[in-house]
Order: C-alpha cells, then structure tokens, then sequence
C-alpha cells in the first residue's frame, strides 16, 4: 500500500500543469471577452477608427484639446457586490470619469476599463460591462477598449477592482476661465442622485457600528438602494444649457472632499464661495431622499461636507444675468451659493 500511495505522489508530481489549475481560466476569459466586444459595439461612434481587439484603440481627434481622466468606484464596490448591484458599480466607473471630463468643458469621446477579479466564476463581469455600456451611451462617449485581469492569489475571492479612463476634447475657447470669476457672480448646481460614489467607507464604518441598519427601509425603499444609487451623469443637461447659453466661469465634480474641496479649485485667490445650506437641504430633500439627513445624525455637519456632495453632484459658476436666465429655463438646476470678497476660507458653508 506504501508503494501504491509513493508512485501516485510521484505520477502527481510529475504531471504537467496548466493555467486553469493556477485559477486562471482563458476558456471563460475568451468568452467573456467576446461578450465585452459585442456590448461595446453598441457604443462606437465616429471618432473611432479601431475599438476592441487590437493592441490599442486608435481614434481620431477632433480636436486641438485633449482631456484624460482616471478614477475608480472605491469601496462602495464591496456593498455593491454584496447587493449585486454590478450593473450600477458599472455605471458608477463611467460617471466618474466622464464628469470630470466635464468639469473642464470637454465632451467625453472614449472610454476604457480595467477590471481585476480572482476568477471570472467570482464577480459578475458582464452585468459591470453592460453598466458601463449604459452609461457610455448616456454620456456620447465610446467604450474601445481594456483589460479584464484574472489574478488568483492577488485578488481575493469574490471581488473586483474598477478602475476607468476616459478621453475627452474641448475647444480652446470653452475651457474654464478661472481668472474671470468675479464678485457678485452665482454658482448654479445639479443635483446629485445621492452619495454617488464617495465616503463609503465611512458608510462602511456606521453599518459596522450598527449604527446604521442597511437592510432596513428608509423613505419607503431599502437604504442599501438608496447608499447605491448610480453616480449622475451631467453631460447632457450640461451641453442643453451650454447650448441655450453659454459656457460657465468655471466647473466643479463634486466627488471626494465634497463641496469644498471641489469647489475651491475654482475659486481665484481673493475670493470666497458661499454656498447655502437651506437650499442645498432642499435639494436633497427632493432629489436625493433626504439621505444626508440621516447621516447627519452619526456625522457632524462639517465633517459630511468634507465627505459627502450634500445633494449637488455638479457646480457651476456663472455671472448672476444668465445664472438667473438659466434657472428660469431649466427646472433642474439651482442657485446654490455666490462669490464674494475673501473671508477666511474659499468655500463657506452658510
């Protein structure tokens, strides 16, 4: 029996081994890969000139200015598998990226993906991809490439990272003037759909607490979906009023660091931003079911501004004639705040 059980060890150790015994399966990969090429299909548009397969994406320019951004979902995505929510955490990875874009003015053009797991069986990858086709389409912009990574033994089981790139163009023309922010001018917000996706691990650490219970109801809904709820995107309301107007002074994604840490890297030297906070409350109470609120009761106030957008997930700064104009034409845009002298710091909350 000894000698039985030494040659199956020795005809074990002698067997040859394969990338499926290491975890990594290209079989699945390759379909998966076909499945991301036909979904992506749907999103090309005419500045491109080779999308999925090749090395590299090769796209036109259209114009002298090139905007590029990089950026991720964070830790939300750990509460978003756990409710599989993939398709939102796919849509959150465009919107983060395709606003910023916007923040300078630019027309979000091509969009590629970086998406890690430990084995594809983990994570559902298509129902993520069909999120960001989704979301591409919303915002004009082609998805046209990427790179979907198994990695046993880095990743742990039943995760994902997302990380996006988006490339975007502007015109010399319509890029932010900052230095033409002046006294007197309005700063105009777009609501956000609610925590979009930024603080969650402080999120994180209140359900840890039991300080929040998830799974239980809020504002007649489950609160893991309201804590969910897709990253707006602002390309097309912003392009309507770009259109009907002009462009803005200067814009603001308002992402982590909440309103002032964005909106103070618009705000020239000399000069403060007042932003109100009774508006900004009924802005949430309407378009983001008054999610802060509750927050508000295990987070001081201040420290939810640093953290969170409020209930505005993109600011504008216009002069206070077409500010104005533009809030008698567009119902869903609001006069948040105004610019003033310098006086202590270059975001206030009033």
């Amino acid at each position: 029996m000894n000698m039985k059980l030494k040659k199956e060890s020795k005809d074990e150790a002698n067997k040859k081994l394969d990338y499926a015994s290491s975890g990594v399966d290209i079989k699945r990969a390759d379909f998966i890969k076909s499945k991301i090429k036909e979904l992506a299909s749907r999103t090309i548009t005419s500045g491109v000139i080779e999308g999925i397969g090749p090395f590299s994406s090769v796209l036109k320019s259209e114009s002298e200015i090139l905007l590029a951004t990089c950026d991720g979902v964070g830790t939300k995505i750990l509460l978003g598998l756990k409710y599989k929510k993939e398709k939102w955490l796919g849509k959150d990875l465009v919107a983060m990226n395709v606003n910023d874009i916007l923040a300078m003015h630019g027309k979000p053009k091509f969009f590629l993906d970086y998406i890690g797991v430990n084995s594809l069986d983990d994570v559902d990858v298509l129902g993520i991809v069909e999120g960001i086709v989704e979301a591409c389409k919303e915002s004009g912009c082609s998805l046209v490439g990427g790179e979907t990574a198994q990695m046993p033994g880095f990743y742990k089981r039943k995760s994902v990272e997302l990380v996006g790139f988006c490339i975007g163009f502007a015109d010399h023309n319509s890029l932010p003037k900052i230095n033409e922010v002046k006294k007197g001018d309005l700063i105009l917000g777009f609501p956000s759909s609610g925590i979009h996706s930024n603080g969650f691990s402080l999120i994180r650490k209140l359900i840890s607490q039991k300080k929040i219970k998830i799974d239980s109801d809020f504002d007649g809904e489950k609160l893991y979906n309201l804590f969910l709820v897709p990253t707006k995107i602002y390309v097309e309301d912003f392009f309507k009023i770009v259109e009907r107007f002009s462009f803005p002074k200067a814009s603001a994604h308002i992402t982590g660091g909440g309103i002032p840490g964005n909106l103070s890297r618009v705000i020239p030297d000399g000069l403060s931003a007042f932003v109100e906070k009774k508006v900004l409350r009924d802005i949430s109470e309407k378009y983001s079911r008054n999610i802060f609120s509750l927050l508000h009761n295990f987070v001081e106030e201040r420290e939810l501004f640093r953290v969170f957008n409020m209930g505005i997930g993109f600011a504008m700064i216009y002069d206070e004639s077409t500010a104005k104009k533009i809030t008698e034409n567009f119902s869903d845009v609001f006069i948040v705040g105004f610019i003033e002298d310098f006086e202590k710091e270059k975001v206030l909350i009033v």
